[in-house]
């Protein structure tokens, strides 16, 4: 599922990106993913790639709350094999603006890091499914143009990201009954 404004004028619309991604967890009921999602400074459990995921500020679970994410990069590439460039540590840090256990949604901020996010502000709500016994992640974003991105390849990114994290939640809440 993708959205995109039409509203603005197109110089304005250049200027900001928003869609949304989905996945749905068909065996997990809302109730029994949801608290995999809310735990924001889980990341790492769920998103693959994050290798870790640790509060820096505030009290996890409250708006406010900083959590710092970061991708290593494989051990030979990141001491500079011969050949290869070296590369560093990605890494963000994303502000808790709201968790809504209620609506089963949540809102973050990305408000440092190096991987060319200026603003950029996502909501991820699990939803019940209509038709069937599981639910759905759903991750709304809209952001000023990513560094080395185009707006194609971060929906690519995060459509890729949404289903990995449909996966790992379902097969935790299984284990988990």
């Amino acid at each position: 599922m993708e959205k995109a404004s039409s509203t603005q004028a197109p110089e304005q619309q250049a200027q900001e990106w928003n869609g949304a991604v989905e996945a749905v967890l068909p065996s997990t009921p809302a109730a029994a993913a949801w608290p995999h999602l809310a735990s924001f400074c889980a990341l790492h459990r769920y998103l693959s790639g994050v290798d870790v995921c640790e509060r820096v500020a505030g009290e996890d679970g409250r708006p406010g709350c900083v959590r710092y994410v970061a991708s290593h990069p494989p051990p030979a590439v990141a001491a500079g094999e011969e050949g290869q460039e070296q590369l560093q540590a990605k890494w963000a840090h994303e502000e808790l603006l709201e968790l809504d256990d209620a609506a089963r949604r949540l809102s973050y901020a990305v408000v440092g890091g190096n991987m060319g996010f200026g603003r950029y502000v996502a909501t991820m709500t699990v939803a019940e499914e209509t038709e069937a016994a599981g639910c759905r992640i759903v991750w709304e974003f809209e952001c000023e143009p990513v560094q080395g991105w185009s707006r194609d390849g971060l929906v690519g990114y995060l459509d890729h990201a949404v289903k990995g994290m449909a996966a790992r939640i379902e097969e935790a809440a299984t284990a988990d009954e």
